[in-house]
């Protein structure tokens, strides 16, 4: 089951005591509010997907529809569409009840008065947090799954492009992108009243994309925030880009406790994600470069490290292939070259070595007008000499 950030809007300590734990249980996060004003902060601040309401907040001279538990419901419905309201009360009577099930669009009524209440809390919760499994792929050819099931094609390109838009955020570190910009990178030449008419229908052809059978207000993926829309990804979502560096920072960690085993799994789990550079499809878009840019260098990065982490192991045929594999991505990685010109020499291949070395200096005098640094230099003279190269 997904994990939900809930609001528990309670007066009774022994009731947010309760559905507390129930939460804390089921693996979820929550906040708790004992009134109306304290609720309206918390939901200013950051976003739910569940509030759990209780109608009546230290109002015991009123009736429930003249509560702020009420008034509350009333600005959750028009100001958070997104957030799913369970209404949790002790005082309503039958007819409300009704009325709220029948004119509001609540999730779920439990009376605490119920012997399976805490059952019903448990249950109502994953009610609301149904939604299907999407596989998102970025390296190379863009990619997205929902239940298994190849999203093609989709009904507007445009709409692909907002997904990619609010991915490349994400992977850049950022969360949302402001509505301003979305429009900037799809209709540079649009006045911005005119971009928002038509960046709507989009969003909402977006989010439908992804989720067939619901209203677009109530999409999953893409949200509003203060600041603009992004892509959340605390649902059932797997994205090769994430996956691609939870898989660098475990090889990371292993290498440096000494797991050197452990850690060429993890580099080589990185390295089958990355298919191809990031949104290659996009290859000219001023949009996709930078962040493209970003993963080449993690990818180069990690494909340099496990080359060191397969000499270290004296598997020095896998670690020239990773070298090389470095160099192909960035051929001015001048490390790699001393890598590169290490591997083949301690595999018993001088000649192979020195060759290295020979391409080097050739393609930095074409580029540069000098040859490689005294460093590489070094090792080229310790190698023609036999001496001083520890493998």
């Amino acid at each position: 089951m997904l994990s939900a950030r809930v609001l528990i809007v309670e007066d009774e300590p022994e009731w947010r005591d309760i559905v507390g734990e129930l939460l804390d249980d089921e693996g979820h996060t929550y906040n708790a509010a004992g009134s109306y004003e304290s609720a309206l902060a918390l939901l200013d601040q950051t976003f739910f997907n569940v509030v759990f309401l209780d109608m009546m907040l230290q109002e015991f001279d009123l009736p429930v529809r003249d509560g702020t538990g009420w008034r509350l419901l009333d600005y959750l419905v028009e100001q958070c569409p997104r957030t799913q309201v369970i209404v949790l009360s002790g005082r309503a009577t039958a007819g409300e009840a009704a009325r709220l099930v029948r004119d509001y669009p609540i999730a779920a009524f439990i009376d605490k008065g119920e012997l399976d209440v805490s059952a019903q809390i448990v249950a109502a919760v994953e009610q609301v947090l149904q939604a299907p499994s999407l596989r998102i792929q970025t390296f190379g050819q863009f990619n997205v799954w929902r239940d298994g099931q190849l999203i093609d094609p989709w009904e507007r390109e445009q709409s692909k492009t907002i997904v990619k838009l609010l991915l490349i955020r994400r992977a850049s570190g950022g969360r949302a992108v402001a509505p301003d910009e979305l429009i900037e990178w799809l209709w540079p030449e649009t006045d911005p009243e005119s971009g928002r008419k038509r960046l709507l229908p989009l969003l909402s052809n977006a989010r439908h994309t992804l989720e067939p059978d619901i209203e677009p207000r109530d999409s999953n993926f893409i949200l509003r925030s203060s600041t603009g829309y992004y892509f959340d990804l605390i649902g059932d979502v797997d994205w090769d880009v994430r996956d691609f560096r939870q898989h660098l920072a475990t090889a990371r960690a292993h290498r440096e406790s000494g797991d050197l085993e452990v850690a060429v799994s993890a580099y080589e789990a990185a390295r089958e994600l990355y298919v191809d550079d990031f949104l290659a499809e996009d290859r000219y878009a001023p949009w996709a470069i930078p962040q493209r840019q970003a993963l080449q260098r993690e990818y180069r990065d990690g494909l340099a490290d496990l080359a060191e982490l397969y000499a270290r192991l004296d598997r020095y045929a896998d670690a020239i292939q990773a070298g090389e594999a470095a160099l192909a991505v960035d051929p001015l990685l001048e490390h790699a070259y001393r890598q590169l010109m290490r591997y083949h020499y301690c595999a018993g291949d001088k000649g192979q070595a020195l060759k290295v070395y020979r391409n080097c200096e050739k393609l930095f005098g074409e580029l540069f007008g000098e040859g490689p640094t005294p460093q590489t230099k070094h090792l080229f003279e310790a190698i023609s000499n036999n001496a001083g190269v520890t493998c």
